[in-house]
């Protein structure tokens, strides 16, 4: 059906003045906008012409900006080999992009899968890229050492090689995404982008400033190898961070309490544990739902908050007055008389089961800035918790209260990214709120 209305429009340009038109569908962290006012050619080409002026103006400022302070702070030599190597990244990224960017912006909308289209490039172009800017710059740094008696040790040419590498693939990611932004008409977000690498990296370069000409060259890089680190793995660090409080937190409670209130909080632990299997599977089954259909409606998030709290609160009702009991079923009275540290863990899996589903919700919305922002929030205020509570001598069967804070605390930044949109999000439809 799509496919069809799409033929019809690019036979009758006309018509955009009078339909509905997707905008954003290729923008993969931002939900698509439909846009019904007419809409005038001219006003779009000019608008979207001033952000991308607008995103190379601020390239070219701050770029003269960090290597007018890269000439101060650091030696001629490293100014020298980090311009060349951003100069021979440059080449290897123009080889190994094969003009996939600009075909990108062409025919996107010709095809019925934009997004996979987009994806299946970044690997062809990514892992391409990678392999002449290891060629070349591995090639270079050799005859530079031999014939220029350039000075590195061992240790720094296999940095700057990685870190040419890096680079490589991360300016033909960056490329390639442009290009579907600028199919998406959402430029705009190139002049965001252009301001915030130019400014880390210009910071970067006074923290890394005793590193030579390695700390020069990583400056101009990993600005942009940490984008696309949370663009391919933001949803890995995110559940990476939610998980640690349960990975790490018995392990730190053994150096500062000793192994048998380990053995009572990590047999309380795995008993709630059961509990989150419910949210958890809840989660996944919207993600489907929602990737298949590229949204996930309010309502339908709503109905499955509700559901969850009709089946967990008697669950953990039941559990808290049972916890005694459970406890000595599993491990005789000496794990019964701490049956206080199953009530709290029980407690602490309603907040997380909120958490879940925003997490659902920000995977379907391609948001991994806000995955990693809310998997950030639960992990590491639930080990601040922890570690206070450990400092100040508390009780071992009160420390699961940490579990409870950090949940609350992650549910309330959840709730508030949930609710900060973008500035092409539009407000929920009627028919989802």
């Amino acid at each position: 059906m799509i496919a069809r209305c799409a033929k019809l429009l690019s036979a009758h340009p006309q018509c955009y003045s009078f339909v509905g038109v997707i905008e954003g569908w290729e923008f993969p962290w931002v939900k698509p906008v439909l846009r019904t006012e007419p809409m005038s050619e001219s006003e779009t080409v000019r608008e979207q012409g001033g952000w991308v002026l607008t995103a190379s103006i601020a390239n070219s400022v701050l770029g003269f900006g960090f290597w007018a302070l890269a000439a101060h702070l650091f030696s001629s030599g490293a100014v020298g080999i980090a311009g060349a190597l951003v100069s021979l990244s440059s080449l290897a990224t123009s080889i190994g992009i094969l003009g996939l960017d600009n075909g990108l912006v062409r025919f996107a909308t010709r095809v019925d899968r934009p997004r996979a289209l987009m994806w299946e490039l970044l690997l062809i172009g990514g892992t391409l890229s990678a392999i002449v800017g290891l060629a070349l710059s591995a090639t270079v740094l050799t005859l530079s050492a031999k014939d220029l008696r350039v000075t590195l040790t061992e240790q720094q040419f296999v940095v700057l090689v990685l870190l040419t590498v890096v680079l490589t693939g991360s300016q033909t990611s960056f490329q390639i995404t442009d290009g579907s932004i600028l199919a998406a008409r959402r430029s705009q977000y190139l002049a965001y982008r252009a301001v915030a690498y130019g400014l880390v990296k210009i910071l970067l370069l006074f923290a890394l400033v005793e590193a030579t000409v390695v700390g020069l060259f990583g400056a101009y890089t990993l600005p942009l190898f940490a984008v696309t680190l949370v663009s391919f793995f933001g949803n890995w660090i995110s559940g990476l961070a939610y998980s640690l409080p349960s990975r790490l937190g018995p392990s730190i409670m053994l150096i500062f309490v000793g192994a048998s209130p380990v053995a009572y909080f990590f047999i309380a632990l795995q008993l709630a544990e059961i509990l989150n299997y419910i949210p958890e599977s809840v989660s996944k089954s919207l993600y489907a739902h929602g990737s298949l259909h590229d949204r996930l409606p309010a309502s339908l998030t709503s109905s499955m908050r509700r559901l969850l709290l009709a089946i967990l609160l008697p669950m953990v009702a039941l559990g808290v007055l049972l916890a005694q009991v459970g406890m000595t079923i599993v491990g005789g009275t000496t794990y019964g008389n701490h049956g206080l540290a199953l009530q709290l863990f029980l407690l602490a899996t309603l907040p997380k089961a909120g958490i879940q589903l925003y997490k659902a919700q920000f995977n379907v919305d391609r948001r991994p800035l806000a995955l990693i922002v809310m998997g950030s929030a639960l992990g590491l205020s639930t080990l601040a918790f922890l570690a206070v509570g450990l400092v100040r001598r508390v009780d071992p069967d009160w420390l699961p209260l940490a579990w409870i804070l950090g949940g609350i605390l992650a549910l309330g930044v959840g709730w508030w990214l949930s609710r900060r949109r973008l500035p092409s999000q539009p407000e929920a439809r009627p028919s989802e709120s």
